[in-house]
């Protein structure tokens, strides 16, 4: 993992629950190479001075620009509020580029770029890309963001539409009424609206980011509309925490540690002491009991949470398919004019995109249903 030590060179706030942050080597030397679309790991000192974990944002700045990069991130937890405590000149960590959503304009010359709030952040890369190269490739652009004040980079979209003739956009601002610019409406996104906006569907490549749920319905709407899965390119737009195996061996050295604090404890205590005949118990099984409970209902909880958002996506993937294997079949049997033998020589529905099951967890711990060992009250061998 190659590590990048860049100073902050804006930070800002264009709403509330935003913060961009441009940042750049501090002697000058131009930064890392990347593709549109790609992420980057970040991380910053906190106010305790300690470098806090690594988490993966996508990169809003154009590969073309070779001094600076630039994230576009909601504030939505710890780590991110963190951030806000950062100023001009303070150091980040950056370690990347990752990722294979990219655009790349050779492969897909007419694509259809579907974001949800800060899942903007990838294609303002892309956008900026294609108008810095001047690239002739037809770009279309639907935004969804509950209000145009908390819509990431909007200003600066409409002025790349002013300069790229190649680039149309639709926006919608879900929680505002009485839309009166050009190309914005305040409803979702449907699948009507997608296929007014977009026109012919053959030849196009969908790019999908935001989230889980705005993807879902997303990916609903295109099948409905007879876009092949081969079509659609998704990535869940979400601060991905470190996953490296250098993180991973760190906190297997502390779980390591803190065990082997706890063994020579037992020892220490336990060790001499003998084990009588009779012994007083000093602790308390009820308590053990609901200390287990709790701990089996909240492991319980965390697979239920997981397996949900799949679900929700299965089940409208699902719907889709079936409406549009049934749209297929109905229109195969209406296309033949011979009698009953036409039945044979009607063409099959084309194959829609079939969800993978629904992941199943492994089982997990369940509370024994005997008291564990007791301790006892007998004072230890001198």
């Amino acid at each position: 993992m190659i590590e990048y030590k860049y100073y902050i060179k804006k930070i800002f706030q264009p709403a509330p629950d935003q913060v961009i942050i441009e940042a750049s080597d501090k002697s000058g030397r131009p930064v890392f190479n990347y593709q549109p679309g790609q992420y980057a790991m970040i991380s910053y000192r906190n106010r305790s001075f300690r470098m806090e974990d690594k988490h993966a944002f996508s990169l809003a700045s154009s590969p073309t620009n070779s001094q600076s990069i630039s994230f576009g991130i909601k504030i939505e937890g710890a780590f991110t509020h963190g951030l806000l405590n950062l100023q001009v000149g303070d150091e980040l960590r950056v370690f990347g580029p990752y990722g294979s959503f990219c655009y790349q304009a050779n492969k897909y010359p007419d694509a259809v770029m579907i974001a949800g709030g800060i899942g903007i952040t990838p294609f303002f890369s892309a956008l900026n890309y294609a108008n810095d190269l001047k690239l002739s490739n037809k770009l279309a652009l639907i935004y969804s963001a509950r209000t145009k004040s908390g819509a990431t980079f909007y200003p600066e979209i409409r002025s790349l539409q002013t300069r790229n003739s190649n680039l149309k956009t639709l926006f919608s601002f879900t929680e505002e009424t009485g839309a009166t610019e050009a190309n914005v409406i305040n409803t979702r996104i449907s699948a009507e609206q997608i296929k007014n906006f977009v026109g012919d569907i053959s030849g196009k490549t969908f790019f999908i980011c935001g989230p889980s749920l705005f993807m879902a319905a997303m990916v609903a709407n295109l099948l409905r509309l007879g876009v092949s899965r081969a079509q659609i390119k998704m990535e869940e737009f979400s601060m991905i925490p470190d996953k490296s195996w250098g993180a991973r061996l760190k906190n297997i050295s502390y779980a390591l540690a803190f065990s082997a604090l706890v063994a020579a404890i037992i020892f220490f205590s336990f060790i001499y002491e003998p084990a009588p005949k009779t012994a007083k118990k000093n602790y308390d099984a009820n308590q053990l009991a609901m200390i287990n409970s709790a701990t089996y209902e909240r492991m319980i909880t965390i697979y239920d949470a997981k397996n949900k958002a799949l679900v929700d996506l299965n089940q409208q993937i699902l719907a889709a398919t079936s409406a549009a294997n049934k749209a297929a079949a109905t229109s195969a049997a209406n296309s033949v004019n011979a009698p009953a033998a036409s039945s044979s020589s009607a063409p099959a529905a084309t194959p829609v995109y079939k969800p993978a099951t629904v992941y199943v967890p492994a089982p997990v711990y369940t509370p024994p249903k005997t008291s564990p060992v007791p301790t006892t009250g007998v004072s230890r061998a001198r």
